[in-house]
């Protein structure tokens, strides 16, 4: 099998072993699945579950980007003191205005 290619923006970060045994039991639950389009209609499945799951993840950094912006942070400052791109931290600086954070 050729190796995984990375979604852009990738960089190896630690999650707990909870969360970690987590994400395995639903693998292996996953890997139970025999037959082809409902496996794929789970794992389409799983990850809209995990966008909803992961929004208060999210929003401590939303908050973070919003203040660091009312304290006059350029695009620029943030992109290069998070090492995020310019583009995403315009996207999350835009999404902190419009939750009114």
């Amino acid at each position: 099998m050729p190796p995984r290619r990375r979604r852009a923006g990738y960089r190896p970060g630690q999650l707990s072993p909870e969360l970690r045994a987590a994400i395995a039991a639903e693998a292996d639950q996953l890997g139970q699945i025999t037959e082809p389009l409902e496996l794929i209609d789970a794992v389409g499945d799983v990850y809209a579950a995990l966008d909803t799951a992961l929004e208060p993840v999210a929003l401590p950094r939303l908050r973070a980007v919003a203040e660091l912006r009312r304290q006059g942070w350029s695009y620029d400052r943030l992109a290069e003191a998070t090492k995020l791109s310019k583009t995403r931290v315009a996207q999350l600086a835009r999404e902190a205005v419009a939750r009114g954070l």
